[in-house]
């Protein structure tokens, strides 16, 4: 727990109570070297005890890095070493610390304020508002000095939402956001401040791209969503900014949750969360998080049934070095949607729930996850950081895509295909941070190498596929044994390896500096081919290409409560799309320039950004309107967005958590290769924004209510027709009562309480719009112990 202290007092620290003795209990401690005024709250928060002390005591006197696995007395023996000071622990845990010579019996009576402060990993954490995030510089920077804007989703937004996906997790929680799954995406796809994706997936993972897939967030801590180019750091990846996911990582207190989800049009997901520790000493430790899903949907055929495990294992020999080993494995089987044409400038006025597939075929993607991280800590204020990620993922079975209306605007035109995709990618980097001061200044220094190789292999049967009638269907009209030959194969190769540098400096406490840079070298190339998957291979063309970019900000935090900031940023990425005579796309040019504040409570515990951007983006890709097969691509020339953001997250009393956005979007061609200079992008509105609030009636109960309002949006890049805007209200409430020590959860969540007719986005172009779900009730009940 945290506690303001009055002036003439004594401080105080207080968390939960003891149920051990302190001396005989071990803890993992990561506190850097400090003034022990600091360091103190920091373990008592660490170490869940009460310490009592006299301000005047601590003041001036520092402590030295407390870093690993430790007893309470070993690790007070240690902070207090060298600052003459002594301290006793009492029956109960709670700690009192004097001066030398002195009786701690003189303490006086504390007036203790104030409420509990967790640690961001603790599991019953309800924070709404992270004070740090590490995305935005690759070190764990206080987001009031950091000159960007980075947002963060915690665990207790996702579980207060009963997120499912994570585009669930973003969607309505961050300005300017917008994550998408289904549509016909075989992968989560975001757009992030009007920038689609890639359209392969460009979520990263603790920090590394885990290319191509739809993510399960059964293992998920937080979701960090930085916005802008991202290149200095990142390498290849969308200037309108990346999503990065920061899995759960063991615990060296047990810990163990079971959680039963169901919900409207047969939705049923069962969790597992345990960790804990391995052996006595705590030096091995251990996570397993697992998930069983089977969704139906409201559309017709529309479903996914999956399988997906994470296992970790943390490893910790002394205070200066640990290593993690992580596995995933996912197993899907599922039936894509791709929607509603369009008629006119709207979407066709056909039912919500009726799907213009042929039936109840599925698809199935299989994935597998390895990685490793290792830190070893050279002293307090150097270490290196190494991690690698592999995965393999691989889809196959049958598909059916939406083709364009035929002239009477009732028979909806398809094409069919079976066939395999293997995806194999390889990521890592490494990374030496260390801190520094220098003539006045201090220095917080990064520098490494990244690389990422994927290859994918594409073999497939394509052709024609019966027509529909889109106000009468009728299913079971695809002979898709007839394509059983091979008639189209796609290779793709690309890697890149880059070098980067980064230096934060603080003066005089307030001014903080970013500067960085980054030399890449990209290799992209991919072609279809009708012979064979070896001749795709020999066909191929590579294209080379290398760029520098860079990156500078500067922030000054006027008070303590508010920050103000400025930056600008360059990125650079490979265009690896296919064109229909095999050609390679000149590379991506992204540069933004960006103005903003921030401000944060005293506790930490409530922040808001605002931000204003400019932001330019040339060489986009896109669907080439002459060919029916969406794999084929173009240069459309250059895109600007640029517009303001709002984020407002955390707790504003005792009983009220908050998150408000509000994003207003301005994204236009402004140069074209292909006829569409001046349209808007699609699925981009001028206007979107939040407001979600929980309010805790009693220790027990909580109840929330809030509403997501999203303007019209283009439904395709030709602009020739649009989503229609829409406000959904959605609610929830919980009771959660204590069994013994332990803690059972009920909960209830209502999505879209006045069941609005809307639709969420389409998935590339007019004949694939996507309704939103009507009204839909999703309970769960959740033991932890």
């Amino acid at each position: 727990m945290k506690f303001l202290i009055q002036p003439a007092l004594l401080g105080a620290l207080l968390a939960t109570a003891c149920e051990v003795r302190a001396t005989e209990t071990t803890y993992s401690f990561d506190i850097p070297a400090q003034e022990l005024a600091a360091a103190l709250p920091k373990l008592a928060a660490q170490s869940g005890v009460q310490i009592f002390y006299a301000h005047d005591s601590v003041t001036g006197r520092n402590g030295p890095a407390l870093r690993g696995t430790m007893t309470l007395n070993e690790a007070l023996s240690k902070l207090l070493s060298a600052s003459g000071l002594s301290f006793a622990i009492a029956g109960d845990g709670s700690v009192s610390i004097k001066a030398a010579g002195k009786d701690a019996t003189m303490l006086q009576p504390v007036n203790v304020i104030g409420q509990t402060v967790y640690n961001a990993t603790d599991p019953y954490n309800t924070d709404y508002n992270r004070p740090n995030a590490t995305t935005a510089t690759k070190t764990d920077t206080p987001i009031m000095e950091t000159p960007v804007s980075i947002q963060v989703v915690p665990k207790a937004v996702l579980a207060d939402k009963q997120s499912m996906t994570l585009p669930d997790a973003v969607n309505g929680h961050v300005s300017g956001v917008l994550g998408r799954t289904g549509g016909g995406f075989l992968y989560d796809n975001f757009i992030i401040r009007g920038l689609a994706g890639s359209g392969f997936g460009d979520a990263y993972r603790n920090g590394l791209f885990n290319r191509q897939d739809i993510y399960d967030i059964a293992n998920i801590e937080q979701v960090e969503i930085l916005k802008g180019p991202a290149a200095v750091l990142y390498g290849r990846i969308e200037p309108g900014g990346l999503v990065n996911y920061v899995t759960k990582k063991p615990l060296d207190t047990a810990y163990y949750s079971l959680q039963q989800q169901f919900g409207s049009y047969d939705q049923y997901r069962s969790l597992v969360d345990a960790t804990g520790p391995i052996n006595d000493d705590k030096t091995l430790l251990y996570r397993f998080n697992g998930s069983y899903t089977d969704n139906q949907s409201f559309r017709d055929f529309v479903g996914n049934e999956r399988v997906f495990v994470a296992p970790v294992v943390t490893w910790r020999p002394n205070e200066k070095f640990e290593t993690n080993l992580e596995l995933e494995y996912k197993h899907d089987n599922f039936n894509a949607d791709f929607g509603i044409p369009a008629i006119g400038n709207r979407p066709a006025a056909i039912p919500f729930d009726r799907s213009l597939k042929d039936g109840f075929q599925r698809q199935t993607v299989e994935s597998t996850l390895v990685g490793y991280d290792w830190t070893y800590r050279f002293n307090d204020d150097w270490k290196i950081t190494q991690r690698y990620l592999f995965k393999d993922w691989s889809l196959s079975g049958p598909a059916i895509f939406n083709g364009g209306l035929q002239a009477n605007n009732r028979i909806l035109n398809r094409s069919a295909s079976v066939g395999v995709q293997d995806v194999r990618t390889h990521s890592g980097n490494i990374d030496l941070n260390g801190k520094f001061d220098l003539l006045g200044s201090k220095h917080n220094l990064l520098v490494g190498v990244d690389g990422f190789h994927a290859t994918t292999e594409a073999p497939s049967a394509n052709g024609s596929a019966a027509s529909i009638n889109i106000y009468n269907p009728v299913y079971g009209q695809v002979n898709f044994a007839a394509l059983s030959t091979y008639n189209r194969f796609f290779y793709r190769e690309e890697s890149w390896v880059g070098a980067y540098a980064q230096d934060q400096i603080t003066l005089f406490d307030k001014l903080h500096i970013l500067l960085g840079g980054r030399y890449d070298n990209v290799t992209t190339g991919a072609i279809a081919s009708t012979t064979s998957l070896d001749a795709a291979k020999a066909g191929r063309i590579e294209r080379e290409d290398n760029a520098f970019s860079p990156r500078a900000g500067i922030l000054y935090q006027v008070q303590d409560w508010l920050s103000i900031y400025g930056s600008y940023t360059k990125s650079f990425s490979g265009n690896n799309g296919v064109s229909v005579g095999g050609t390679s796309f000149a590379p991506q040019i992204g540069k933004q320039y960006e103005i903003g504040l921030k401000t944060e409570s005293q506790d930490k515990r409530f922040s808001s950004t605002l931000a204003f951007f400019h932001l330019t983006k040339s060489n986009l890709l896109t669907d080439d309107p002459n060919e029916a097969n969406p794999d084929y691509q173009i240069l459309a020339g250059k895109i600007r967005s640029k517009g303001i953001e709002l984020d407002l997250a955390g707790q504003i009393t005792e009983q009220l958590h908050l998150l408000g956005t509000y994003a207003y979007t301005q994204v236009n061609y402004v140069q074209s290769f292909s006829g569409l200079k001046g349209n808007r992008l699609e699925n981009v509105p001028e206007h979107q924004g939040s407001l979600w609030g929980t309010w805790q009636f009693t220790d027990t109960f909580k109840a929330g209510l809030g509403a997501v309002a999203v303007g019209s949006r283009p439904c395709d890049t030709a602009n020739t027709c649009s989503l229609p805007g829409y406000a959904r209200v959605d609610a929830m409430a919980s009771y959660s009562p204590r069994i013994g020590q332990h803690e059972l959860t009920l909960q209830l969540n209502i999505n879209n309480v006045l069941d609005k007719d809307y639709y969420a986005n389409t998935s590339g172009g007019r004949h694939t719009s996507i309704p939103g779900s009507p009204i839909s009730v999703l309970g769960s009940l959740k033991y932890e112990f």
